[in-house]
């Protein structure tokens, strides 16, 4: 190794380091080599990144909602699809049920990919903002991804309605498409928004505001992700006592396998040389001619009586720190997930003790009101303040919801309750819309009872309000009552949360 490795003293690669004792300085017994550290750079199989744009295309296959269609201009179009801000100009009233198209085909650049794939992964993202001057409608728009005229994902956009001035996003889950599809131009971006008067609510025109595209495309084949090094330490019997894998000697990095040497990859990847240490006793830290980083074997140590570390005859001691826990029920609350205690003594050295303490936050909460009447507002969102629940910090939350309701019809008829949960603080849904009772009836016929809903929040700042919101939708007939949400005679609409994580 031309003196480039642990020939004289131990140290520590990437977080690897020989075992005690050191090699000896003479040669191992039946001449094996002396203990020693190794570095090959290596390369995984993590996706990565392929450039690629959306270039604006004709909309008209993909009109499949709607009773009347209107394509975006193309210059906005491109706009949008080039990350910028476009707007969806509001019909002048003549076309009821009108929603206005844009669609983008995605492009890459072939020579951008490593190995040989066979597929790549989609997604993408995109904010939508009603301008006014009416409301969004229930189903009032759609972000999807197609695979020539076949849908592969779909974002709806609504219910419940949105006002004018109201935010929202549509979001493409990474999907996995073929690769010669999307060589052949047959992916696209689709995008659609309700500019017109709608058919059931009539609500009028609107303008609407898009921007913040992101499309993201990755790749992966095998030997061709992330470059990394992996270093690998024997003792004098050639065993192997550790192995550590790093981006640069002392990043730690967890490799995505199958594993290859860098040199495999016929693509194009850059080799990437090891850094070169070399031991020889009396060297300061200084590059020589062979390349290689000269290590001092001794340590220049500040001489304060106050630094407790010391050269000794068996090599450098370094003091050690007491660390003393607090027992189990020694303290608790609920202003915090994690309670850190930390208490210095002072002295040369000094010492410390560390206490750390788990009392995650949690709350129950009964609605203590009648049932909301869904009835007499049938069709709108109907939110239920007695419902709020209040996640005081950071966090990852789980959260659920038991909602009781009562459903019925004198004559016959036939209808649904839908309910969702909603961040009322950052104006964010939850979940998606939850079934909580349906109704088709014939005749006379009354129903009630406990639907649950769950779902884990993950919340950056606190502290957030989470409202209960709940909507009748009549599909025919009469409707006698609808109603949920409160506590009847045999049982109550809770709400519950359990911060799991920080």
């Amino acid at each position: 190794m031309s003196g480039c490795g642990c020939g004289q003293s131990p140290i520590a690669i990437g977080g690897c380091q020989p075992s005690k004792p050191a090699c000896p300085p003479v040669s191992c017994p039946d001449s094996k080599p002396r203990e020693h550290c190794e570095t090959t750079p290596l390369r995984d199989s993590a996706p990565y990144r392929v450039p690629a744009t959306a270039i604006s295309t004709d909309p008209t296959p993909y009109y499949t909602i709607a009773n009347t269609h209107a394509a975006l201009d193309p210059v906005v179009a491109q706009t949008i699809l080039n990350s910028g801000t476009g707007t969806f100009p509001a019909d002048d009233g003549t076309h009821n049920g009108q929603h206005t198209w844009l669609a983008g085909v995605v492009h890459i650049d072939p020579a951008s990919l490593r190995g040989n794939p066979t597929s790549v992964t989609i997604s993408a993202s995109v904010h939508v903002r009603n301008d006014g001057g009416s409301t969004a409608c229930r189903l009032y728009g759609r972000f999807a991804l197609w695979n020539g005229t076949t849908p592969i994902r779909t974002d709806l956009l609504g219910p419940p309605d949105l006002p004018a001035g109201g935010d929202d996003n549509g979001v493409i889950p990474p999907t996995t498409v073929s690769l010669a599809d999307v060589l052949a131009g047959k992916i696209v971006v689709e995008l659609n928004l309700e500019t017109g008067n709608d058919d059931t609510c009539r609500v009028g025109p609107k303008q609407w505001t898009v921007d913040s595209l992101v499309l993201t495309v990755e790749a992966s084949a095998p030997g061709c992700g992330r470059t990394f090094l992996r270093t690998t330490c024997r003792n004098c019997d050639g065993a192997v006592t550790c192995t550590t894998d790093t981006l640069d000697g002392s990043t730690p990095y967890a490799a995505v396998p199958p594993v290859l040497p860098v040199t495999s990859c016929g693509d194009g990847c850059a080799p990437v040389r090891p850094p070169c240490l070399s031991t020889d006793r009396g060297n300061a830290i200084t590059r020589g001619s062979d390349g290689c980083l000269y290590v001092p074997d001794t340590p220049a140590l500040d001489p304060s009586p106050c630094n407790a570390a010391r050269n000794t005859t068996g090599g450098l001691l370094v003091p050690r720190i007491d660390v003393t826990g607090i027992a189990p029920g020694g303290n608790s609350g609920s202003e915090r997930s994690v309670d850190i205690d930390v208490t210095g003594t002072p002295g040369c050295p000094e010492r410390w003790e560390v206490g750390a303490r788990l009392t995650p936050v949690s709350a129950f909460l009964n609605a203590e009101r009648q049932h909301a009447d869904l009835l007499a507002r049938a069709g709108t969102d109907v939110p239920i303040p007695e419902s709020d629940i209040v996640l005081p910090e950071a966090g990852v939350y789980h959260i659920d919801s038991d909602v009781r309701y009562a459903l019925g019809s004198a004559t016959g008829g036939s209808g649904y309750i839908i309910g969702w949960l909603r961040d009322e603080t950052t104006d964010t849904l939850l979940t998606s819309f939850t079934q909580i009772a349906a109704i088709n009836a014939a005749r006379q016929e009354q129903q009630g009872g406990t639907t649950h809903i769950m779902t884990e929040y993950t919340v950056a700042s606190g502290p957030r309000t989470v409202r209960l919101h709940l909507m009748f939708v009549l599909t025919g007939g009469n409707i006698s009552s609808a109603e949920a949400g409160g506590t009847d005679s045999n049982g109550a609409t809770r709400m519950r949360f359990l911060k799991v994580r920080d």
